[in-house]
């Protein structure tokens, strides 16, 4: 988390909801929604605690405003590395650590509405996955056989990027062998991807 800037003069509007959503996006990520504190965000911001009821309504305005800017930064991070397909590459979450840990935080915090904000502004990546492969299904594979493979893909995915050291840990595998490994998680994961295809 940014340290506390000394409360200063807000150029205008757009400047203070600006320095007041990076700060939230910043606790939103380290504490999570039930602990983030609107005093703390203000002081990180440099502001008067008072502007976040004035410009955002409150502690919830101000969540969904962060989580927006955190799933917007996400899903054009994901685009760009991803060429455009409507499938991303393999531990995309890894090279988001700050999207990844506040729809992790808000999960637990047991804030699913925040959680999948992404599913309201229409850029969750994993949806626009899921339904990519649903429009290529063929008949052959029912569309709940479809959903449940994007599940463990995407739990796979989630739990591959938050977990990494542990799993590497549990398994006994050192750093010669974890790039040899990855390769073949890659692999497993391009086959089930045919798998969903036939």
């Amino acid at each position: 988390m940014g340290r506390a800037l000394p409360e200063r003069p807000v150029r205008n509007r757009a400047d203070a909801e600006e320095r007041l959503i990076v700060a939230a996006a910043d606790q939103l990520v380290e504490v999570g929604p039930l602990s983030l504190s609107v005093r703390a965000v203000a002081e990180n911001a440099g502001v008067n605690h008072g502007l976040v009821h004035h410009y955002f309504g409150g502690k919830r305005g101000l969540l969904e405003a962060a989580m927006t800017r955190l799933v917007e930064e996400h899903a054009l991070f994901a685009k760009e590395i991803s060429n455009g397909e409507p499938v991303p590459p393999l531990f995309i979450l890894k090279q988001d650590p700050r999207y990844l840990r506040a729809v992790v935080r808000a999960v637990l915090d047991g804030e699913m509405e925040l959680a999948t904000i992404e599913l309201r502004l229409g850029v969750s990546v994993p949806n626009s996955a899921m339904k990519h492969l649903l429009n290529l299904k063929d008949g052959a594979k029912s569309t709940l056989e479809i959903k449940a493979l994007v599940m463990l893909a995407m739990s796979m995915e989630m739990g591959w990027a938050v977990l990494e050291p542990f799993l590497f840990a549990a398994t006994e595998i050192d750093s010669t062998e974890q790039e040899r490994l990855l390769e073949h998680v890659r692999q497993m994961r391009a086959e089930m991807l045919e798998s969903l295809l036939k």
